[in-house]
């Protein structure tokens, strides 16, 4: 197992801001972190996790099949499989930086960013990605012309715990994209 950048733990202060238990939540590229699993157990059940990776999914699958509202399908982030206005929330855990160092880099994370604004609520929808990159390098993904979204941006600080050694000025970053009503017009 493995929870890349940030836990729910130290997450769920910043996003009970934004989520609800009611929510329908999506998980893009979950892996195989404790990240859903916690959210599930503090109160938010309705999950759909996703990842490119079979093996991972079937694997979580097995490990959660206590966990009877949680979903795991094989699916691509740029291709996703869910009808317009489905989802209340998407959480992107480093989905976008995982992409931005592959192929075809800014096409994929453009695909990834219009199936998501496609498939969340109009009526409120949020896409939240925690992300190492910094401002300067990701706000871009995130206003694009043909994207309707009011974004805003948190930046998280290491914790106490962390080795002086690791620390950097500033942690990672938590930007939350707010659907807008007008985004069929730009789609």
């Amino acid at each position: 197992m493995f929870d890349w950048l940030e836990s729910f733990e130290k997450l769920k202060d910043l996003l009970g801001d934004f989520l609800s238990p009611f929510d329908k939540i999506l998980v893009l590229g979950c892996g195989n972190a404790n990240f859903s699993e916690d959210m599930y157990d503090a109160g938010y059940k309705k999950q759909w996790n996703i990842d490119i990776s079979r093996v991972v999914i079937e694997q979580m699958r097995q490990r959660n099949r206590s966990r009877k509202y949680m979903l795991y399908e094989v699916m691509d982030c740029c291709d996703l499989k869910y009808p317009d206005n489905f989802f209340d929330i998407i959480i992107d855990k480093s989905t976008i930086d995982a992409i931005l160092c592959g192929d075809n880099a800014y096409v994929n994370t453009a695909l990834m960013m219009k199936e998501s604004q496609r498939v969340l609520k109009e009526d409120g929808g949020r896409y939240v990605a925690i992300s190492y990159g910094t401002p300067d390098n990701r706000s871009f993904h995130f206003t694009r012309k043909f994207l309707s979204w009011k974004l805003t941006t948190h930046s998280l600080t290491p914790d106490e715990q962390t080795k002086e050694s690791e620390k950097k000025e500033v942690g990672n970053y938590v930007y939350v994209c707010e659907k807008r009503p007008d985004w069929r017009e730009v789609y």
